[in-house]
């Protein structure tokens, strides 16, 4: 017996729709065999935040912020695990309610549960180690 997997909702670098393809299938311009439409969606109690020298986003937990997205039904589970490979350890799915979006983005009052990439290493050690490499061999100078 085959169960259709979870929904799934994206913030970054997934919604850019070759890249995704690629995920998939290995090939960029698979775009138009990948999903059923994607809607888009809002998710309420989280924020995306750039992290220091990466070109991909994190989600974090922020009651008053919201992330808005794509939601995206993968078709099959070997769909579903692909994405999460992709993820990897660095992120933790987290079950979420997704707002659904109408064409001028505006919130509906449909919703669904999908799961969401939450980012999953601490952030305060990341920026320490970021600030420790950057100031790494200076000398603070002063008078004694």
């Amino acid at each position: 017996m085959s169960t259709e997997p979870r929904p799934l909702f994206v913030y970054g670098t997934l919604r850019a729709l070759p890249l995704l393809a690629w995920a998939l299938t290995g090939e960029a311009t698979k775009v138009d065999q990948i999903f059923r439409p994607l809607r888009k969606g809002l998710v309420h109690g989280y924020r995306r935040c750039s992290l220091h020298r990466c070109d991909y986003p994190a989600a974090i937990h922020d009651p008053r912020s919201s992330v808005d997205g794509y939601l995206l039904a993968p078709l099959t589970a070997s769909q579903r695990r692909k994405l999460d490979a992709f993820e990897g350890e660095t992120y933790k799915i987290t079950p979420v309610m997704v707002t659904i979006l109408d064409e001028n983005d505006q919130p509906t009052e449909d919703t669904t549960e999908a799961d969401i990439y939450i980012w999953n290493q601490d952030l305060d050690a990341e920026r320490l180690e970021d600030w420790l490499e950057l100031y790494k061999g200076m000398e603070l100078i002063g008078d004694d």
